[in-house]
């Protein structure tokens, strides 16, 4: 009798022992996980001082998860976050759920002007808090750039150059250097290009010559852009041109621009004058002509560490001015260490209709070069 009562006493003490225990044990994960889901980055600025909350960019993503560090850039629908766990990711600008910056960002609404603020995104709205606050559909945003619009930040450039010297039974020096200065906003970008080519042999020259270029682009709407003026100065004397100077307008279009890859094309009506450093007896020492020109230029991030370019310059003028003329320029960048990196550049010069020396000889109609040297960038 006894065993019979007892039985079912103790096992429903037993059960509700585990019960207890069971709620116990499981409290704590369910207020982890409570907590997980509800748990919210600081606002951008603290409502009592207006100071910043912290540090940190968060964005969220569709899995509920948010990350914190650095906004990069918004552009094409992509989303650059530098992640303080995870480095440097890419989002699509559709699976952002939430965006806080504490940072300063430039946001460019399709057709708009830019405004300047800190960020909020939320419920498929942007709120621009800053100076003049704004409100825009996320699905409207062109572009978002980190940082205030100071003039140093709109301004980038490469330089990069190499030498040989030699020396004993023959002396032998040369150089070469290449600079390339951009500065681009949102509305504009302008490009300043030089390059250079010396070399001595014996105390003799065999090469020397140098261009100048300059291109100021703007922005019509996302992809469409003019230029009021492009510019190029070039000297050659084994090319017997003492001096060429070319300037145009043109329409382009860019085909590519992302945070990884650009290209992009424009033509447009030029004029161009070439003054000779020799000619026979009774021929002009210049020739003017209205031409033609077309560009192009493809820049390609291959990897974090390789760059990869492709760029064209074309001038078509009359036969006495020189014909068709173009410069085509590939080569390739390997990041050594931080802004250093290391380039092998190939360059092609071409001109159809040389003219004669004082001595009846026609120069080249090709020059290649096939460079090897160091860059830094800015």
């Amino acid at each position: 009798m006894h065993g019979h009562f007892g039985g079912p006493a103790l096992s429903f003490s037993f059960r509700r022992l585990t019960a207890v225990l069971a709620l116990v044990c499981l409290a704590p994960v369910a207020g982890a996980q409570e907590a997980a889901t509800t748990w919210m980055p600081p606002p951008p600025l603290e409502a009592a001082t207006g100071e910043l909350a912290n540090g940190f960019d968060w964005v969220q993503v569709p899995s509920g998860e948010w990350l914190g560090g650095e906004m990069k850039v918004l552009y094409e629908d992509s989303l650059e976050f530098d992640s303080d766990e995870i480095g440097l990711i890419k989002i699509d600008w559709s699976d952002v759920v939430e965006l806080r910056t504490s940072q300063v960002l430039e946001v460019r609404p399709v057709g708009g002007e830019s405004v300047i603020g800190r960020v909020v995104v939320k419920d498929g709205k942007v709120n621009v808090m800053g100076a003049t606050p704004a409100v825009f559909d996320q699905t409207g945003i062109l572009a978002i750039t980190a940082g205030e619009p100071r003039e140093r930040n709109f301004w980038s450039g490469v330089a990069s150059g190499s030498a040989n010297y030699q020396s004993g039974n023959t002396d032998k020096e040369t150089m070469n250097a290449r600079i390339t200065i951009k500065r681009r906003t949102v509305e504009q970008r302008l490009i300043f290009d030089y390059i250079g080519n010396y070399d001595e042999t014996e105390s003799e020259e065999t090469e020397n010559n140098h261009r100048l270029s300059a291109d100021w682009d703007r922005f019509i709407t996302e992809r469409w852009f003019w230029t009021p003026i492009t510019a190029e100065y070039f000297k050659d004397k084994f090319q017997n041109i003492k001096h060429r100077a070319t300037v145009g307008v043109g329409l382009g279009y860019e085909i590519i621009d992302t945070s990884t890859t650009e290209w992009r094309v424009s033509a447009g009506p030029a004029y161009t004058k070439t003054w000779f450093e020799e000619v026979q007896d009774g021929e002009s020492d210049s020739e003017d002509s209205p031409a033609l020109q077309a560009r192009t230029r493809f820049d390609h991030e291959l990897t974090d560490d390789i760059d990869i370019w492709y760029d064209y310059r074309g001038l078509l003028a009359k036969d006495d001015a020189g014909g068709y003329t173009h410069r085509m320029e590939t080569g390739v960048a390997y990041e050594v260490i931080g802004d250093l990196d290391l380039r092998v550049t190939w360059v092609w010069d071409h001109i159809s209709n040389p003219t004669e020396d004082d001595n009846g000889e026609e120069p080249d109609k090709d020059d290649t070069q096939l460079m090897f040297g160091v860059g830094y960038s800015f």
